[in-house]
């Protein structure tokens, strides 16, 4: 019964531990200001969208090569 208690209380402790090591990363992390984060996000979209439309351009071009091929 002891052994189970103790195994109890080992695993108790090792998640402590590893909820006390998890929040001693996060006051690492380095925050980027909010203004660097608009710009980021404004080209992650920009680039998104622009990589979008020239896929779909190529996408329609070889669907058109390829119809022309079958006709």
């Amino acid at each position: 019964m002891q052994e189970k208690e103790k195994s109890a209380g080992k695993a108790k402790d090792q998640k402590k531990s590893w909820f006390h090591g998890l929040k001693a990363e996060f006051r690492k992390i380095v925050w980027t200001d909010r203004e660097t984060l608009m710009k980021q996000t404004a080209v992650v979209i920009v680039i998104s969208v622009l990589l979008g439309a020239l896929i779909s351009v190529m996408d329609a071009g070889i669907l058109e090569c390829i119809n022309l091929l079958i006709k």
